[in-house]
């Protein structure tokens, strides 16, 4: 019997962005090699230099889209040069994900059972759709009660549960249906790149990859949220490799891999 082995190449990076007034972010690296799904839940209100200013995250995506959302990232995080970006419509996310059916996700890990109650939930394992889910974490952006880092570690409970139960289902299924949606996704993902999504999946689903979750560490004050010295950490850590620099940082330069 042939032994499948992961190339170099069998590896994506992508920006994840979930449209509309309160627009969502989630980083996602998919490595066969690390036999791993690995998820890193960005706050919408991360600080990033937009028009030679500060701006949310989320501010920068609504005036200028997706691509420049990811270029905002990488002059701040250090991210593959070839991080791609694929934002989805709530109508587009539903279309894909109707197939599998609702997510089963709990929450407790994200939010207090206080915050919970907020919203009419408790920390017990819930059915979702993609519309509930969406909702859900929409309203709770606009809400702007709940901690950043709090909401983004339940956007990143839903993507995760969704990985978690769906992995086995994705190889082919999630790459063709990307492509039957083209004309209404706002992407730099190529024929090549999809390509490749589909051979790391059918790797990682075949070998029962790991799937990690985490959300990028920063401060929160007054609405804002910025970086501080356990960011880069948290990325090196996310891309489980070490980070080559120079010069340094503190030179004006932006570390890269």
């Amino acid at each position: 019997v042939p032994i499948q082995l992961p190339k170099t190449t069998d590896q994506l990076t992508v920006l994840l962005c979930v449209s509309g007034e309160q627009p969502g972010f989630v980083l996602a690296y998919l490595n066969a090699s690390q036999n791993g799904v690995h998820l890193l839940a960005v706050p919408a209100g991360l600080q990033v230099t937009f028009a030679d200013e500060d701006a949310a995250l989320a501010d920068c995506y609504t005036a200028a889209g997706p691509a420049r959302c990811r270029q905002a990232l990488m002059e701040c995080l250090p991210l593959p040069e070839d991080t791609r970006y694929l934002a989805l419509s709530e109508a587009v996310l539903e279309r894909i994900t109707a197939r599998y059916g609702p997510v089963r996700v709990g929450f407790s890990g994200a939010m207090t059972a206080g915050e919970l109650a907020r919203y009419g939930r408790d920390s017990r394992v819930q059915g979702l759709s993609a519309a509930e889910a969406h909702g859900f974490l929409t309203g709770m952006d606009a809400d702007a009660v709940v901690p950043q880092a709090h909401r983004a570690a339940a956007r990143g409970a839903v993507w995760d549960a969704f990985f978690r139960q769906n992995l086995d289902l994705l190889p082919g299924a999630l790459p063709q249906a990307l492509r039957s949606v083209s004309a209404s996704l706002l992407t730099d993902l190529t024929a090549l790149d999809l390509d490749t999504l589909d051979r790391t999946l059918e790797f990682l689903a075949n070998n029962e990859a790991q799937i990690e979750t985490q959300v990028l560490p920063g401060d929160e004050q007054a609405g804002r949220y910025t970086l501080n010295e356990e960011s880069l950490a948290a990325v090196q850590s996310f891309f489980n490799c070490l980070l080559y620099t120079s010069p340094s940082p503190r030179d004006g330069a932006t570390p890269r891999m």
